[in-house]
C-alpha cells in the first residue's frame, strides 16, 4: 500500500485517532511568526488540523495554499474549513506548479518524516519562501514518539524523523539559516529562514 491510498483510507477516521493539543499547536504557530495578510503554504494539510491556527493569524487579506496528496483528505478540509482566502491543492509538494519566491511562511506539520529524499524537498520548499521567508517542520510530540509510533505502522514503519541536528544542516544546504530549534519531550520544532 503506498502512501496516498494509506492516508485516503484513514481520512474518515483520522480526527477520531490522532490528537492534536490545541496548546501546542498554538506554540508552533507562535514560532513561525505568521502574520496579518501573509502568504503561507501548509504542507500535508490533511484533514486540515493546522488551518483555524493558521488563519486566525493571516486574516482577510492573507492566503494559505493548503496541499496534500489524499484526496479524501482534501475533502474533510474542505469541509471543515470553507474560508474564502484558502486554495486547496491536491498534489505532491515536489511536483506541484507552485510559484517561487511567494511565501512568507511555508508549514510541515506532522508531515516531514513521510518525504523520503528530505534534504532535496527541504531545498524545493526553500526555492517557495519569499526573502526571509521561514519553513517550520513541527510535531507536537517528541521525536523519540514519532519514530516510535511509525515504526509500529506498516505502510509508515520507514519514515522517521531525523534529528534536530541533521534538519538543520539540510536547511544551511538549501540556503536557509537555522533560527529556532526546540527538541523536546513535548514537541519538535526546526525552523530555518531564507537568507
Amino acid at each position: 500500500m503506498e502512501h496516498r491510498e494509506y492516508f485516503n483510507k484513514m481520512a474518515d477516521k483520522w480526527d477520531e485517532i490522532c490528537h492534536h493539543d490545541p496548546g501546542k499547536l498554538e506554540a508552533i504557530i507562535k514560532m513561525a511568526n505568521i502574520a496579518k495578510g501573509h502568504k503561507v503554504l501548509d504542507v500535508g494539510t490533511g484533514t486540515g488540523v493546522m488551518l483555524p491556527f493558521i488563519h486566525k493569524l493571516i486574516g482577510e487579506d492573507g492566503e494559505i495554499t493548503a496541499i496534500d496528496l489524499a484526496e479524501k483528505m482534501i475533502e474533510i478540509a474542505k469541509q471543515k474549513y470553507p474560508f474564502h482566502n484558502i486554495r486547496f491543492v491536491l498534489g505532491d509538494i515536489a511536483t506541484a506548479a507552485l510559484p517561487k519566491d511567494y511565501f512568507d511562511v511555508i508549514m510541515c506539520y506532522s508531515v516531514f518524516p513521510h518525504f523520503q529524499d528530505k534534504s532535496g524537498i527541504i531545498a524545493h520548499m526553500a526555492s517557495l519562501l519569499k526573502p526571509k521567508g521561514r519553513l517550520v517542520i513541527a510535531h507536537s510530540q517528541s521525536r523519540e514518539a514519532i519514530n516510535s509510533l511509525h515504526s509500529k505502522l506498516d505502510v509508515v514503519k520507514e519514515d522517521q524523523l531525523p534529528e534536530a541536528v541533521t534538519i538543520e544542516e539540510y536547511l544551511k544546504q538549501a540556503q536557509l539559516v537555522p533560527v529556532l530549534t526546540e527538541d523536546r519531550d513535548e514537541m519538535f520544532v526546526v525552523i530555518g529562514e531564507k537568507i
